[in-house]
């Protein structure tokens, strides 16, 4: 799979994410408006109704009955309403002991003869929210006369209590679209890795069986040829001829040799036997084979007791080529770190050198087989190690240090006490 296509599906689940979202939360806005508006809208409807009632009942009856007037406003959602005079006198009162006093507000006439009917959000004396109304109420002699309706509020205040509440549900709704969304991402960005560690096995596999043959066949001629070379030297030596010609030839054989050998141990078939072993000593089996002669200081930073679970011959050849490539990148001095301990039940092995470090262009082609910045390397030590040390259960990774120059490379193992504990 293009690495593009990775990218562009998950832009476009982004898209898909983020439009869902908007539309839920415009959606959610509108309905919370709306809801809004009904509820004011019923209130005032009920209080428009209230009052053109009463209205109607004082016209129909000259100056109405208050008898007939209280019936109309005795609606359960009526707190309270009053009439009232131009001058502020309380003309009627649901609550008749507070009829003929006097309205506190200043311009009252004035509204009553050039304004219209207005509501507004009040609390009551009782702390309770409500709803004031305020009409006009016109006699049949042209006297305007102020209605009051004060309405409880519960109705409505139900309606925009069930709209807050619905911004909770649209959260919890959009919180598991995106958790679904992201765990959708990881599942492919997952099966991705997969298909892409599949391909790259089998390319593995293919390469695998290709350079065994060839390296079989290179092995056979070669065999010849190096026979033939020093059976010729020895007759040389024999007759006390000058043998400096052949020495190069011999030199050649034995690096096309070794190249051949790198290539069988890579392309075979691997088996292992992984039983608990202690890291330290095979640490200092693989100093011994690969830094002995090296002129720079070596530290070593082992507790006693850490034991990994892996097969004892491959891990010596893994840590022998990350020692021999950490000695190779400082020449000849420098200080070669290797520490191990328990992490997360997996024992971590790190070889730290002060080398020049990976050159950033090199890195992600680093255990790729045959690729190698050395003049002289066959680019098949690090992709050999990541094979096996992946065919133990462990992962290996190469990096540049934090602080000062130089790389690390870090071998995590399954733990030997983790493993027989499961």
């Amino acid at each position: 799979m293009r690495p593009a296509l990775p990218i562009a599906v998950r832009a476009v689940l982004l898209l898909v994410l983020l439009s869902s979202t908007a539309s839920v939360l415009y959606v959610t806005y509108r309905n919370t408006r709306n809801a809004r508006s009904l509820a004011v809208l019923s209130l005032e409807s009920t209080a428009l109704g209230l009052s053109s009632s009463a209205e109607n009942a004082l016209r129909a009856s000259g100056k109405g009955s208050a008898g007939e007037i209280r019936e109309i406003l005795s609606d359960r959602v009526v707190a309270y309403a009053l009439i009232a005079g131009g001058d502020g006198t309380i003309l009627f009162h649901t609550n008749p002991r507070m009829a003929g006093a006097t309205l506190p507000e200043a311009g009252l006439e004035r509204w009553l003869h050039s304004g219209g009917g207005f509501g507004r959000r009040v609390t009551l004396g009782t702390g309770l929210p409500a709803y004031e109304y305020n009409y006009i109420l016109h006699h049949p002699d042209g006297t305007p006369e102020l209605l009051r309706i004060v309405l409880h509020t519960a109705a409505a205040d139900r309606i925009l209590s069930d709209a807050r509440t619905m911004w909770w549900t649209v959260a919890g709704v959009l919180a598991l679209l995106w958790a679904a969304g992201i765990l959708l991402e990881r599942l492919f960005a997952r099966q991705l890795r997969l298909a892409v560690e599949v391909e790259r096995r089998e390319r593995l596999s293919l390469i695998g069986q290709m350079t065994a043959s060839l390296a079989h066949e290179i092995r056979n001629a070669l065999g010849s040829i190096k026979g033939f070379v020093q059976l010729d030297e020895e007759k040389k030596k024999a007759a006390d001829h000058h043998n400096g010609t052949v020495s190069p030839v011999l030199r050649g054989i034995g690096r096309i040799e070794s190249l051949v050998n790198d290539l069988l141990i890579f392309s075979r078939e691997e088996t292992y036997e992984s039983r608990p072993v202690d890291v330290a000593p095979l640490v200092r089996e693989a100093l011994e084979t690969d830094a002995s002669r090296w002129g720079g200081s070596v530290e070593l930073s082992i507790p006693p007791g850490i034991r990994a679970r892996a097969d004892r011959e491959k891990m010596r050849r893994v840590l022998a080529n990350g020692i021999r490539n950490a000695v190779e990148s400082m020449r000849d001095g420098g200080a070669l770190r290797i520490t191990a301990g328990e992490e997360d039940r997996r024992i971590a092995i790190r070889i730290e050198d002060e080398g020049p470090g990976i050159p950033e262009e090199e890195r992600a082609r680093l255990f790729t087989p045959f690729h190698t910045t050395k003049t002289d390397g066959t680019g098949l030590g690090l992709a050999y190690s990541r094979k096996v040390v992946e065919g133990m259960g462990g992962t290996i990774e190469l990096s540049n240090r934090k602080e000062g120059k130089g790389a690390i490379l870090s071998i995590l193992l399954p733990s030997a006490e983790g493993a027989g504990h499961a």
